[in-house]
Formats: structure tokens, C-alpha cells, sequence
């Protein structure tokens, strides 16, 4: 039987992060915030956005820490960077939720902010928590030898990935973007996140596949931009392509994928597709 995962450790990060994120909305509520500007359309860079950035590195750190503890990781391949005086092994498929948890929730709550005020704060720190602590311990257990408990640690990595990737793609609609910065964006995020959901099964062609996913994103993020739907709207829409393609990869590197399993993607993204549609002419 694999050891537990040391959640000890664990719930130390998620409250660290958690502190560091508490200050982050108390620096973004100021009006008067810093911000770099790169001139033209180039949005603007606040440091609220800096310092998310040194808690992604910091969750990112501790994700790659704790899934070394398991004992199947220490007859796993890992990538490998070569400084020359020293080789250093990484598991970046380990980082991407983690990681994923602190920007989904920021970027999505905070466009809450005007209207919800203090509850959107405490709406994203609980997803943050909430995200962060789930994606660690689930990651440990998506590796346990134990076939029922391995699924079951994988279809909640899945649920996670899909509500995180939503998060995401409302937040950078809502941000109506040129096409250059929100397709680029949205596909970024989307090869992140097909990355550490496709990991789950061992592939060659992992990279080459999660950048196709990225790649079919950011064109329907160009088609979307000249429609006028709200941001949940337009952040649907993607996240049903994206669970339509991710879902079809990843039964076809299972070797489960059949003409049944191409309907049931393709009725269930579908219907999300009309849903959406019907919402917006109404």
C-alpha cells in the first residue's frame, strides 16, 4: 500500500498561499495600484499580477516537492534540465493545477469584485484553497497502484481541470482583448492544462498533442471575439471544445475510444454549445 500523502505539509502551503493571495486583493482594490505600461494595446501589467506570479512559483516549488514523496516517481521518467555541473529532474506536469488554482481563481472572482465586493475575496480564497489543496492530494493518489482508487483520484483531477480552464476563459473574454492577446492567452492556458490532463496517460507525443489543443482554442477564441456574448457565455463555449477535444484524445491514448464514446463527447459538448447560444439570443 502507497503511503499517504503529508498533509501536514500540504495544508502549510495552502495557507501560506492563502496569506500571500489575502494580500494580493488588498493591494488590488487600490485604485491607485501600480501598473506597467508597454505602450500601443499592450495591456497593462499590474503588480497584483507580479505577486501571483511568486505564489504560482511557490505552489509550483511545493507541488514538485511533495509528488517526489510517492514511490512510484522514483522509477518514473522525468524531464531533465542540464546545467552542465549538475542535472536537475522536474515533473512540470505536477505544476500546472497548482498553479492553475491560484490564477482561475483571482482572475475569475475579482471581475466580481464591483458587485459582490468583499464576498468575491472570500469567494476566490476558498476556490484557491480549495483547488490547491484538492489538485495536491489528488495528484498523490492518481498514482497509488490501487485501479479504484487511481480513477477516482484522475476523474477528480478532470472535474478540476475543466472548472480551472473555465475560470480562466470567462477571465480573459471578459477582458475583450485584441485577438493577438486573447487567443494567445487562451491557447496558452489550454495546452497548459490538456498538459498535466493528457500526462495522466503515458505518451510521446504529449507535448505535440497539448499544443494542438492550445492551438484549436486560440482559433475558436478568434471566431468568439466577433460575437457579442458575455463573458460566461464565451468562457462555456471554449471550456465545451475544450472537454470535446481533451475527451477524445485521452480515450484515444487509452485505446477506449470508439464511435460510442465519439457521440457521447460529441452530444454532450453539443448540447452545451446550444445551451449557450440559446442564452444569449434571449
Amino acid at each position: 500500500m502507497n503511503p499517504p500523502p503529508r498533509y501536514d505539509r500540504i495544508v502549510s502551503l495552502v495557507l501560506l498561499v492563502l496569506l500571500g493571495l489575502a494580500v494580493v486583493f488588498l493591494i488590488d482594490i487600490n485604485p491607485n495600484i501600480l501598473r506597467a505600461r508597454f505602450g500601443g494595446d499592450f495591456p497593462s501589467i499590474t503588480v497584483s499580477w507580479l505577486l501571483i506570479a511568486s505564489l504560482v512559483v511557490i505552489s509550483s516549488t511545493g507541488a514538485d516537492v511533495f509528488i517526489r514523496l510517492h514511490p512510484h516517481m522514483q522509477t518514473r521518467s522525468l524531464p531533465t534540465v542540464n546545467l552542465g555541473f549538475v542535472q536537475i529532474e522536474l515533473a512540470p506536469a505536477f505544476w500546472i493545477l497548482p498553479s492553475f488554482a491560484i490564477i482561475a481563481s483571482f482572475a475569475f472572482f475579482r471581475l466580481f469584485s464591483a458587485s459582490l465586493e468583499t464576498l468575491a475575496f472570500v469567494l476566490a480564497l476558498i476556490a484557491a484553497g480549495g483547488f490547491l489543496f484538492g489538485s495536491l492530494v489528488a495528484q498523490h493518489y492518481s498514482l497509488d497502484r490501487r485501479v479504484a482508487v487511481r480513477q477516482g483520484a484522475r476523474l477528480a483531477l478532470q472535474a478540476m481541470t475543466l472548472l480551472l480552464a473555465f475560470g480562466v476563459f470567462s477571465a480573459v473574454y471578459y477582458a475583450r482583448m485584441r485577438t493577438l492577446y486573447s487567443a494567445t492567452l487562451i491557447g496558452a492556458s489550454a495546452a497548459l492544462l490538456a498538459y498535466a490532463l493528457l500526462s495522466q496517460t503515458p505518451t510521446r507525443n504529449l507535448f505535440t498533442l497539448s499544443l494542438l489543443v492550445g492551438l484549436t482554442l486560440a482559433e475558436a477564441t478568434w471566431a468568439l471575439n466577433y460575437w457579442a456574448a458575455s463573458f460566461l457565455i464565451g468562457g462555456a463555449l471554449l471550456l465545451a471544445l475544450f472537454y470535446m477535444v481533451t475527451g477524445i484524445l485521452q480515450s484515444s491514448l487509452e485505446g477506449t475510444l470508439t464511435r460510442r464514446v465519439i457521440w457521447e463527447y460529441g452530444v454532450v459538448g453539443g448540447a452545451l454549445v446550444l445551451a449557450s447560444v440559446y442564452v444569449t439570443f434571449q
